[in-house]
């Protein structure tokens, strides 16, 4: 009987170190916030939100046949909000732009996300008055 409890615990620790063992990690996140520092750092709604990188710098995601970058855009909620899923950690750059009638012209900013696996990455992003190309 003392063979059976031993066999039954040898099992069964084996078992739970092999379950706990096979952790399959999930995919990374990121939330952006844009804020308006042009107005007193209010939400900025419908904000144009790009999330990119070369993929000479080893990025991974979604590549544009044309250039070679990876690409992600997305727009901003009611909260200034915007939320990507991505597919592996890499570390990304963002550019955030939202017309301004007002200024007849576009605030813009800039930021980074560093993709970790089972994390979501935020990210604030400021914009700030944008001199028109034209």
């Amino acid at each position: 009987m003392n063979k059976k409890i031993i066999i039954i615990a040898a099992v069964s620790l084996f078992m739970s170190v092999l379950f706990t063992a096979c952790h399959t990690p999930k995919d990374p996140k990121a939330r952006i916030t844009v804020l308006n520092g042009f107005d007193q750092n209010k939400a900025a709604v419908s904000a144009i939100v790009t999330v990119y990188v070369s993929s000479n710098a080893g990025g991974h995601g979604q590549v544009n046949p044309g250039d070679g970058t990876v690409k992600v855009v997305g727009t901003t909620d009611a909260s200034g909000v915007v939320n990507f899923d991505f597919s592996y950690e890499s570390i990304l750059q963002v550019k955030a732009e939202l017309p301004d009638a007002l200024l007849n012209d576009t605030l813009y900013g800039e930021g980074v996300l560093v993709l970790e696996e089972d994390k979501t990455y935020e990210e604030t992003v400021y914009l700030r008055k944008y001199k028109s190309q034209l």
